[in-house]
């Protein structure tokens, strides 16, 4: 088989090689969009399927997703390579050959389609981040029976925290491997092959079953890294003859590289990171700015905050409260000790902590703070005493004396999430909140956990696939920051609460527009809340990168239906959306006849724990007007919002709700 070098790109230049190779088990390709990861995989194992008249199956992990996405590469890279569709029929979920060989499509829903991958000769796990680790070890507890059998997986890295970094990646030795491809005998050019990195696994010592002796188990994963530079239809041929610089999909990249650093280091660069959705509850974490080089000092005293909670871990994160010049206090997180399994119960968490205590030198008092729930008693215990009465006692058996901390309350979750991301702003002086490099798991956590309506975590619900036991896979190293900091920092958090019940927002908080300037809008919205406490209120706001710009308002008593119609179509938008009750349907239905896309959402009841929940996002990302500021409607808008505290009257609080109904909407909808 004669392979034309101006079909592939590297990517698929490497799968060539390797699927040829009996030796490799795994082929693994991972890095930024764009890289032709996916459309590699489909141009390669469809000409390799049909030429050695073997069975191929490709999967996601949710099937309905595959029509219009992998099956859809697959098809097109088909129809692309000469000769090859006129060999094929394109049926439901199954690409079958004139010689038999076919490739099938499934979804992970279709259990039965695990029991039954021994007939493979390829597996192609599409998107594999989204597949649970459970999934993965059936996957490749059944592929077998068939010699030179093997599982070739695609993704993204999304978070350092997923297991196929942690549980897979983590867990074996790589090295770098010759950046050449050589097929036939015949080495590739190497500007052919090039790709950001290709890794490979270390040999490995196995117990043989039969005669009771370790062997040596030769490399058998493959690790290609690459990026949207390494896809010849992104950025063209190296001798420009082929392919096409697509300078639109350059320009996006571009865009994430100025205005969402965490996307841009997923998609473009291709590690490991953290996308944000503009709902974390950590809104102004930034791991640039907080994390870096803190460790332990051993002239501090260490407090250590527990949650209470076994699965995944019981969490234990460690403080230190440093008096730096100018009268700035700083927390700072030196260690963590997130403790699974055999150990995730409190006597066993504690002499974990304990042992940890003792590699560092530290022999002084132990402040121990935490989730105050864990001091209701346990009737697990004969005595009935709680989670910390345990880890108390075990920590003093130990030989530590133990200074209890723990509150008969917890500090509220929206007070202490706000205070924190102000200290991260810097709208706290005097206070500095620092994390060490080294705490990956509580940084993961700041990074994924998010908010719901009500200001608090939302925290995701999981199922662990060999316990069946449900818990929350975020927000448990959170709630420890939390803790630690509202205890650390007490006085400075009760002056940050007395301010907020004054006043949510101040005025330096906000970020004004360059009104002279010709924005390109991304998209524009017109939130409208047509009678809320007697009156009418609309915002239409336009995107630019991350920012959105407040630039027309209508707050005013309302005196009909007719004049809330006449406001809202003079505003133009690419999408509008009205909070009402039912009474104002029939007026929404005239406003879809004139304007097209109107959606309708039902009147929110508690509009004040929504605002509370918004203000974070709203103080981020919405850049006011200053021109507008001495027209009376846009003027007083701005004022009402200002002026607006938990005790304000419907008048003052609907601008406030106005801004926070179109915040939920741009987070709920990913805009």
């Amino acid at each position: 088989m004669k392979w034309d070098e101006e079909l592939l790109s590297p990517n698929g230049w490497w799968l060539v090689q390797y699927t040829r190779d009996k030796r490799v088990r795994y082929i693994v390709l991972y890095g930024g969009s764009s890289s032709s990861k996916s459309y590699s995989a489909a141009q390669v194992l469809a000409i390799r399927t049909h030429a050695l008249r073997v069975n191929t199956l490709v999967m996601r992990k949710v099937g309905a997703s595959i029509e219009k996405t992998i099956y859809a590469d697959f098809k097109s890279a088909i129809n692309e390579i000469e000769g090859l569709a006129s060999c094929c029929r394109f049926k439901q979920n199954s690409i079958v050959f004139d010689n038999g060989a076919r490739i099938d499509f499934s979804g992970l829903d279709d259990p039965e389609k695990i029991k039954g991958i021994s007939n493979y000769r390829w597996v192609f796990l599409d998107e594999l981040s989204e597949y649970d680790e459970n999934d993965f070890k059936q996957i490749r507890l059944r592929l077998r029976g068939m010699e030179g059998q093997q599982i070739i997986a695609a993704f993204n890295p999304i978070s350092e925290e997923h297991w196929i970094k942690k549980r897979w990646f983590d867990l074996e030795e790589w090295h770098d491997i010759p950046m050449e491809v050589t097929i036939g005998g015949e080495t590739l050019p190497t500007e052919l092959s090039a790709v950001k990195s290709v890794r490979m696994n270390s040999a490995k010592q196995i117990l043989n079953p039969k005669t009771g002796e370790f062997e040596e188990h030769a490399p058998d994963t493959i690790v290609i890294q690459s990026t949207y530079l390494n896809n010849f239809w992104v950025v063209g041929s190296p001798d420009g003859k082929y392919g096409y610089y697509d300078y639109q999909a350059i320009a996006n990249f571009e865009r994430d590289r100025i205005n969402d650093p965490d996307y841009y280091q997923v998609y473009a660069l291709g590690e490991w990171g953290h996308i944000r959705t503009g709902a974390e509850f950590f809104a102004s974490f930034n791991r640039g700015t907080v994390c870096g080089d803190h460790p332990y000092n051993p002239e501090l005293p260490i407090h250590v905050c527990m949650d209470s909670n076994v699965l995944p871990y019981v969490t234990a994160t460690m403080f230190q409260k440093v008096y730096k010049p100018d009268d700035v206090q700083q927390v700072t997180q030196f260690a963590e000790l997130p403790i699974e399994s055999p150990n995730n119960s409190a006597r066993k968490a504690a002499r974990v902590i304990a042992g940890y205590l003792r590699t560092i030198g530290y022999t002084d008092r132990v402040y121990l703070h935490g989730d105050a729930s864990g001091k209701a008693a346990n009737t697990i215990d004969e005595h009935n005493r709680s989670f910390f009465d345990l880890v108390i006692d075990e920590l003093e058996k130990e030989g530590f004396e133990v200074v209890d901390c723990i509150g008969k309350k917890n500090p509220s979750v929206s007070a202490s999430g706000e205070f924190i991301n102000a200290v991260w702003d810097g709208r706290v002086p005097g206070v500095v909140i620092k994390i060490d490099n080294s705490c990956a798991t509580s940084i993961d956590d700041y990074q994924a956990v998010q908010k719901d309506e009500n200001g608090a975590m939302a925290k995701q619900k999981v199922k662990d696939p060999v316990s069946k036991l449900s818990y929350e896979a975020h927000g448990h190293c959170s709630d420890c920051l939390r803790y630690a900091v509202v205890d650390l920092l007490r006085s400075q958090f009760t002056e940050f609460s007395m301010g907020r019940k004054r006043s949510l927002y101040n005025e330096s908080e906000f970020k004004f527009f360059n009104p002279s300037t010709e924005y390109e809008y991304d998209t524009t919205m017109v939130y409208v809340l047509p009678n809320f406490g007697g009156v009418f209120s609309l915002v239409r706001i336009g995107k630019v990168g991350d920012r959105w710009h407040l630039t027309d308002v209508c707050c005013r008593t309302v005196k009909g239906n007719d004049e809330i119609v006449s406001a809202v179509k003079v505003m133009p938008a690419d999408r509008y959306v009205v909070e009402c009750q039912k009474a104002y349907f029939p007026m929404v239905r005239e406003l879809r006849a004139a304007l097209g896309d109107v959606a309708v959402v039902k009147m929110g009841s508690d509009h004040r724990t929504r605002i509370a929940a918004t203000s974070d996002w709203v103080r981020a990302h919405i850049h006011i007007d200053p021109e507008r500021m001495n027209e009376h409607e846009y003027g007083r808008f701005v004022n009402d919002m200002l002026d607006y505290n938990d005790e304000s009257p419907a008048e003052v609080a609907v601008a406030s709700a106005a801004l926070s109904g179109a915040a939920r909407a741009i987070i709920r909808n990913g805009m």
